[in-house]
């Protein structure tokens, strides 16, 4: 299969885009959907760009950690957080397309997944201790954190206890709902930190992601719980 055939296969082949922010629908899927083709045509399997996703995400929290605050640095930086994301969603294409979809890649997938929702934070949290930053900065990174994985924890075993129920059809896509989401796509976050090398700015805007995120994770989750409470048992 060509590069051509696998791209123009998987436009054809992608998820709903219900329940997705504008960022994930129109970026990150996108951007996996190139990185999906490209290595059904290398012959990469999708634990393999699983794991490509991993190290994407460990360089840029290497080098936020080890570089000097600057420019360079956060554009460093977001650029590896934004493609380790995109592979991220580029393993699933790929098991889609070539037909390798497994319990094991599913498993591996969704580890690291929560190892980076851990990563991320706790990357923040050592630069700003090596940079000096007051307590209250490494007390929003410890926030974030415990907000992020107790989120993504929620998200993934939502439709893992619903499986095997009679559900409605699917509604067509919000995009209000896209909109106001994105403040809890990862995407974004990732892109936050372009802003690095200007302090000030990126923990404003950091702060104001973690607060958001905080709020669309609570009315999700209690949503997802009122849901679970009125499944039959």
């Amino acid at each position: 299969m060509s590069f051509t055939e696998a791209l123009q296969s998987l436009r054809l082949a992608q998820k709903s885009s219900r329940g997705v922010s504008l960022y994930s629908r129109w970026l990150n899927r996108p951007l996996g959907r190139v990185f999906a083709a490209g290595a059904a045509t290398l012959g990469i399997s999708p634990n393999v760009v699983t794991l490509l996703s991993a190290l994407a995400t460990a360089a840029g929290l290497v080098l936020l950690v080890l570089a000097p605050v600057s420019l360079v640095t956060g554009i460093g930086v977001a650029a590896l957080l934004v493609i380790g994301f995109a592979l991220d969603s580029a393993d699933g294409q790929v098991a889609r397309l070539t037909g390798a979809s497994s319990p094991a890649g599913e498993w591996l997938d969704h580890v690291v997944d929560a190892g980076k929702m851990v990563a991320v934070h706790a990357g923040v949290l050592i630069a700003l201790w090596r940079h000096d930053a007051e307590p209250g900065w490494l007390a929003v990174a410890l926030a974030y954190q415990f907000v992020s994985v107790a989120f993504f924890a929620a998200l993934t075993l939502f439709p893992l206890l619903r499986r095997g129920e009679a559900t409605a059809p699917a509604a067509a896509p919000s995009t209000v709902r896209a909109v106001a989401l994105l403040p809890a796509d990862y995407g974004i976050l990732a892109l936050a930190f372009v802003l690095w090398g200007m302090p000030s700015a990126f923990l404003a805007v950091y702060t104001a992601l973690f607060a958001a995120t905080t709020l669309i994770a609570a009315a999700l989750s209690v949503k997802w719980f009122r849901q679970l409470s009125a499944s039959p048992r």
